[in-house]
């Protein structure tokens, strides 16, 4: 198995982090913001044959490149048919209707289950909250989740938006996440890496006894 090797590219007005992983000469891409092309750029400069594009939700600053990133590399794009709703309703998700033409490219439905990404067992969580459709994506072998914008350092995704669900988070969190090893490194939507155990004993939307066991009501 090769080393799975993940770069970090902040992208568009949102700042959103947007990561390319590689191994062996293949990539993908998890989350793809406006304007891509410091991305492209890499992966034309390494050579890569990007084997697809993995969004994490429908938000506008999550997925607004994958279309450039299609048409380019012939890359396919997969998410959750759950976000499909987001497409039609890009006045509120992404600010001004003229935004909607980021988002019409060809999409895969994508579910929670196990996959093999580049060689590496990836898990795909279902991860509901800041979208119905929100996914995580856990590379065991790696010791790497992407949660998108469902979990920060210190913080976690809003839920004011389209559909989304406090209690959904708060719950995806709580039984997707903090059951990972505690050493699973985080790599979140905006803002920095963290990790499982990290969250555990510090975010402030959870109380746990020691960094172990239960949530403390």
């Amino acid at each position: 198995m090769s080393t799975l090797t993940v770069e970090t590219f902040i992208l568009g007005p949102d700042e959103t982090n947007c990561y390319l992983l590689s191994a062996g000469g293949e990539a993908v891409v998890i989350d793809a913001g406006v304007d891509p092309a410091r991305l492209v750029a890499r992966i034309e400069a390494q050579e890569l044959a990007l084997r697809g594009v993995y969004l994490t939700h429908f938000h506008i600053d999550h997925a607004g490149g994958a279309g450039e990133l299609h048409r380019r590399f012939g890359a396919p794009v997969f998410a959750s048919p759950h976000d499909d709703f987001l497409k039609d309703i890009s006045l509120e998700a992404g600010g001004v209707r003229e935004l909607a033409k980021f988002l019409d490219f060809p999409c895969e439905p994508l579910g929670p289950g196990r996959r093999t990404v580049l060689g590496q067992p990836m898990v795909v969580l279902d991860t509901p909250g800041h979208t119905p459709g929100s996914l995580s994506f856990f590379f065991p072998a790696a010791g790497s989740v992407f949660v998108g914008d469902l979990l920060f350092m210190i913080a976690v995704g809003r839920t004011d938006l389209p559909r989304g669900s406090g209690p959904e988070l708060i719950g995806s969190i709580r039984s997707r996440i903090f059951i990972l090893p505690d050493d699973t490194r985080v790599y979140p939507g905006h803002g920095p890496m963290t990790t499982v155990i990290h969250e555990k004993e510090n975010n402030p939307h959870f109380i746990f006894q020691s960094g172990r066991g239960g949530p403390v009501n």
